[in-house]
């Protein structure tokens, strides 16, 4: 019982005084906690973008230089809405959706009039919306109308998000979920959508703990050669920060884009081909690289099934994650191609930064300019 006559209910309990320090032990594990979710978000953004800028530089070759019997119809699905650029939505707040945004513009080559965040305070991205990003809070528009839609929302709104936009997504949009501790199969069943890219990170806290005292703005960290070379998802499988699957995923989202456009499979492996292995001619990757070839993807079976002018398959993006692909035994066979993918993602993710077009992404420049531009 205190002097004054009340009881004290902190007596004896000095850990729970609100001046009480916190122990060395609460600091370390604090400091840890911190650098743990600052080095996810600096992953998450990272990859996010390179995901963007490969789907529009897929999108920009279709409409600039292949030809096939639908490429009137490819190209007229592309430019029907919001010029040539991706559409981007993102479900949720907070410091996340924040960094994302910042990183998509700066390394994604995405004008910020063409994303769109859906939250109940647009009133917490004021300095988005100054840069020309949409806020609004129709969750069922939003997912009818974006190319990719990025799920940040908080694990315990998940239910109550995916019921809001359940039968709402375009089968041709791709979810990638950030919510990274439900599994794909799960997300498909809430959602009642399988085109679905789901990062697996593993973070390790070292040597995040050096970065994260160096540079504490993800925008900021991913213009230093160190920070993205930490980010980077071909690494040795003990020193990377997300699981291989992640790739895998990216791939066969692409595949079904071409699907979505009648690209046929041939004209697809071209364009991925010129992507990832053309525009690093000359410079330090892999000379003579062992190039995807339609058995890459798919079975031999149906390989031989496919006709000159067929689109590859429509392929079940959450049957990626949780099993054995043929693209799994193609870079099993072939191990060096991480360290080629790693040359790609450091060139793509340190290239000098030009903000894109706001009439469309595409404008002026070739699909490989985008994709790969300021190399030299």
């Amino acid at each position: 019982m205190a002097g004054s006559g009340h009881l004290d209910l902190m007596h004896g309990l000095p850990s729970l005084r609100f001046e009480a320090p916190l122990s060395e032990g609460e600091k370390k594990f604090s400091k840890m906690v911190r650098v743990r979710a600052w080095a996810h978000t600096m992953c998450s953004c990272a990859h996010a973008a390179f995901y963007c800028s490969l789907l529009t530089a897929v999108r920009c070759h279709v409409l600039e230089n292949t030809c096939f019997p639908h490429s009137w119809l490819a190209k007229f699905q592309i430019l029907q809405s919001s010029s040539d650029c991706l559409r981007i939505g993102i479900l949720g707040e907070g410091h996340l959706v924040k960094q994302l945004v910042l990183v998509l513009i700066q390394h994604g080559n995405v004008a910020p009039m063409h994303i769109t965040i859906s939250t109940k305070r647009p009133e917490t991205f004021e300095e988005l919306m100054d840069l020309g990003v949409h806020c609004t809070y129709d969750n069922q528009q939003l997912a009818a109308s974006v190319d990719v839609l990025f799920l940040c929302c908080q694990l315990f709104q998940l239910t109550l998000v995916s019921s809001q936009i359940r039968g709402h997504i375009s089968k041709t949009c791709i979810v990638y979920s950030l919510v990274t501790a439900v599994p794909a199969k799960r997300l498909q069943n809430l959602l009642g959508h399988s085109n679905i890219v789901r990062p697996q990170y593993i973070i390790q806290e070292d040597p995040w703990l050096y970065l994260w005292e160096k540079y504490r703005s993800v925008v900021e960290g991913l213009l230093v050669q160190e920070v993205v070379e930490e980010t980077s998802p071909f690494k040795l499988k003990s020193q990377k920060c997300v699981k291989a699957k992640w790739f895998e995923e990216v791939l066969y989202s692409v595949l079904n884009a071409c699907n979505f456009l009648k690209v046929p499979h041939l004209s697809t492996l071209r364009i991925l081909n010129n992507l990832l292995f053309g525009v690093t001619q000359g410079l330090e990757a892999l000379s003579d690289p062992d190039l995807f070839v339609c058995e890459s993807f798919v079975t031999e079976l149906c390989a031989q099934s496919l006709s000159h002018n067929s689109p590859f398959p429509w392929i079940d993006l959450s049957s990626v994650s949780a099993q054995a692909t043929p693209l799994t035994k193609f870079f099993n066979v072939h191990p060096r191609l991480q360290s080629h993918f790693g040359f790609v993602y450091r060139m793509k993710m340190l290239k000098k930064t030009n903000k894109p077009d706001d009439d469309g992404c595409c404008r002026l420049r070739t699909s490989e300019e985008r994709w790969m531009m300021d190399w030299n």
